[in-house]
């Protein structure tokens, strides 16, 4: 009798205890529901009354903050992508989501360290950082015209075939067989900088100007002939609108060999980006180069140099994405009868990247290539042809703010009916990058 009268007491409370839990589950369903048709008033009254039932979800809160957002509730909106921000510190949706509402309560100051705090990241990729730096540009032009953000890498390089060394030891040409130049393995000092400046021209047009200027150096411990310096300056102008990006790049660069003036390039590159969702993009890019080498041994293999790619992007989470490529581009000399000149090419490839934790991200990259030269080689009797193809991964660990510790392996290889030129190498590369 005791034990049916507990019953009877517990029965309820039990019932009484998950009545709430199956309300709030219903509620939030239909909170959501009027959240993904951006019935944002109805979300956030909801999702407002639900949240204390679930301050560890990091969902809900992100849902709550967008809709605080939406409805101008800004406070409201900046606590809730704070509590996300604890819950998935890796979150960067979230952290643009803070950048915004950090905006719209002029605080400035905070907008823009969160902006620089995702630019840090090295898996961020290269269109949502554009879009970053010009959302950057919009913030510090209420303040200040003009912005400048800069990064370092400071690396140890192995290579295990610095000159392309033939994968054979020998190989065929119409009268015989040559010994081939065995491939030579050494270590280098690398060292990258990018320094990127951002130039509001005015509110009312939403123009940017961009000034991007590079510098790299390969410093090999023995092989010094190929040491590499290489200069960049790339100034653009770009425009935004709701789906759209426009983006027009002119270029010029320099590249020394060993102790020489070997190569100069000047580039044009229309560049265009499409938002099919939020989580979905296009991306395409022309691209027209001339190239001039410097040296007089060299001089009949100036070009031109034409180029089509177009790229899909998925964002598959707030902190990873999935990209795919596609590449056409064609060579063709200036003057001279060299046959390693004219070329068409394309290539495929895939990138990986996440950021797993606020600490710890990794990047995959896989890519093959073919290349077919236009002129027949009468040395080969065969006119040349390549394929190749290039796996590489990138592991990065974030030290400090603004210090990354990184680590990147790729492994190469190309086949040619043309035996000199078919080549494999293997680099390992480690060092700190550092943003400021």
């Amino acid at each position: 009798m005791k034990k049916i009268s507990l019953l009877l007491f517990v029965l309820p409370l039990f019932i009484f205890a998950n009545e709430p839990t199956l309300d709030v589950a219903s509620q939030y369903k239909e909170a959501l529901s009027a959240y993904k048709v951006k019935d944002f008033e109805r979300s956030y009254e909801m999702l407002s009354k639900l949240y204390l039932t679930k301050l560890s979800d990091a969902k809900l809160n992100f849902y709550l903050g967008r809709s605080a957002y939406e409805t101008g509730h800004y406070e409201i909106a900046l606590a809730a992508f704070e509590r996300v921000e604890m819950l998935d510190p890796a979150n960067m949706r979230n952290k643009l989501e803070m950048v915004r509402t950090y905006f719209m309560l002029k605080m400035y100051e905070a907008s823009e360290l969160k902006l620089r705090e995702v630019l840090a990241n090295p898996n961020l990729p290269q269109n949502v950082r554009t879009n970053v730096e010009l959302y950057l540009s919009k913030v510090t032009s209420v303040q200040k015209k003009s912005f400048t953000y800069a990064s370092i890498d400071m690396d140890i390089l192995y290579d295990s075939n610095v000159n392309y060394g033939s994968l054979d030891s020998k190989y065929n040409i119409g009268v015989g067989t040559l010994p081939a130049v065995p491939s030579k393995g050494d270590v280098a000092l690398q060292l990258y900088g990018d320094i990127v400046n951002l130039y509001d021209i005015g509110d009312k047009n939403g123009f940017v100007i961009k000034n991007d200027l590079k510098l790299y150096y390969k410093l090999y411990a023995r092989e010094k002939e190929y040491n590499i310096q290489y200069i960049s300056y790339m100034p653009s102008l770009l425009f935004r609108d709701a789906k759209y990006l426009y983006e027009f790049v002119l270029g010029y660069d320099i590249l020394h060999l060993g102790q020489v003036d070997y190569l100069h390039i000047i580039s044009v590159i229309p560049r265009f980006e499409y938002s099919h969702s939020n989580t979905l993009r296009s991306i395409m890019h022309l691209k027209y180069q001339n190239k001039k080498f410097k040296q007089t041994a060299q001089s009949n293999m100036d070009a031109q140099h034409y180029e089509l790619a177009y790229a899909l992007q998925q964002i598959l989470s707030p902190s990873s994405y999935l990209q795919g490529n596609c590449i056409a581009m064609q060579e063709k000399k200036v003057r001279g009868s060299r046959d390693d000149v004219d070329y068409k090419e394309y290539r495929l490839s895939l990138i990986y990247a996440n950021q797993f934790t606020s600490t710890y991200g990794a990047e995959l990259f896989g890519e093959y290539r073919g290349r077919n030269y236009a002129d027949y080689s009468t040395l080969f009797a065969s006119t040349r042809k390549d394929a190749g193809f290039l796996v590489a991964g990138t592991f990065n660990m974030k030290l400090d703010e603004g210090f990354l510790f990184h680590i990147k392996s790729d492994y190469n290889r190309v086949n040619s009916n043309q035996g000199k030129f078919a080549y494999s190498k293997f680099t390992v590369t480690t060092g700190i990058n550092v943003t400021f």
